[in-house]
This record gives structure tokens, sequence and C-alpha cells, in this order.
């Protein structure tokens, strides 16, 4: 079966990434491994790892500007989040659609002040289009593509949290309920910001 970690690298590239960038940690471990993976097999993801995670943001950042596709960038919980600001707030003034995903404590430290837990949320809630946690397996495909989709409409970053122990749980589909949104990752072509000559 399908974890979470696996299904979020499925569905990114979907959305047409090629490349990301990461730096490893605690947080994200298990994302982390799953990226490494992928790489390692030869699935059309090709994982890049900074030597910081400032770095990636801003590699994430011109990664976008100069091909048009989302740039993505990943780090783990609280320090490595917070290194990642800098790229992000390059992204933002510069138009470019950047999605990071952030790595977590576990939900049940949320709020709690254990090691390395902060409100990312809050932290990110300036710099993002959008900010969200996904706290469970079949909030995954909405929260995924509603980032992607709202970075590439609005050209700015938009920040996926992902606790760890939900970069593990197995995947689930969305069920029928009437309050679980469901989504697509369609996607339209960047325009084009090249300029005619009269």
């Amino acid at each position: 079966m399908t974890n979470v970690s696996d299904f979020v690298i499925d569905r990114i590239q979907q959305w047409g990434v090629t490349r990301v960038f990461g730096f490893p940690g605690d947080g994200i471990g298990e994302f982390d491994g799953a990226l490494g993976r992928a790489d390692r097999q030869g699935e059309g993801l090709k994982y890049v790892r900074p030597t910081h995670e400032e770095i990636c943001a801003l590699m994430a950042t011109a990664h976008a500007k100069f091909t048009g596709e989302v740039g993505v960038c990943i780090a783990t919980s609280s320090p490595g989040g917070f290194h990642m600001l800098n790229g992000l707030y390059d992204a933002k003034m510069d138009n470019q659609p950047v999605v990071a995903i952030v790595g977590q404590q576990g939900l049940n430290s949320l709020g709690t002040f254990t090691q390395q837990e902060n409100n990312l949320e809050r932290t990110f809630a300036d710099v993002a289009c959008y900010v969200q946690t996904i706290v469970s397996p079949e909030q995954a495909q909405a929260v995924v593509d509603t980032a992607f989709r709202t970075a590439r409409t609005r050209l700015a970053p938009a920040v996926i949290i992902l606790p760890h122990d939900v970069q593990g749980m197995d995947m689930q589909q969305p069920g029928r309920e009437h309050w679980v949104s469901r989504s697509s990752a369609w996607r339209r072509p960047r325009p084009s910001r090249r300029r005619t000559r009269n």
C-alpha cells in the first residue's frame, strides 16, 4: 500500500515537477527517504540536495524563473523551515511559483512546545499565498493540489506542512462525506512572459 510520502511525490510529478531541492532532517525523514528511492529508481524526479535549506529555497526559485515549472523546496521542521524564508521571500518578490514542503513534529506534539515544534502556519503566513498542514491521509490530495494551483495562479510561494507521523501513514482515498474536499491535478500552461516587438 502507498503511504502519504509516496502519494505526495507522485502527485507533485502530476503537476509537472521534474526536480526538487531538499535538505534532510528528522522532521522530514520519511518523505526524504521516499524521495531518495524515487530518484534512485529513475521515476522522473531528480532529487537535488544542496548544503543548506536557504540554498534549497533559492534554487527552487531560480528553477521556477528559468524553466517555467513550479519550483519545489523541502526542509525539516522548525529550524530547517526558518532557513527557507529568505528564498521564499525572493520567490514572493519576483512573482515565482514555488511550493515548499516542510516537515513538522508528530500531530500529538502540536501545541506542546516539544523540541522543534513551532507554529509553522503562523511563521509562513506573510510570505506564502497558501499555507496548510496535512493532518490526515484523506486530506493530502486536496492540500497538494491547492498549494500547486494557488502558487501557479498567484505566482507566489505556497507551503505544505507535513507532520512526521503523517508522512508514513497509509494513503487513503477521500471519503464520500459531504465535508471532504476533492481536487484534481489539472494545470493550465504557465503564461509566457516574453514580449513581442512591434
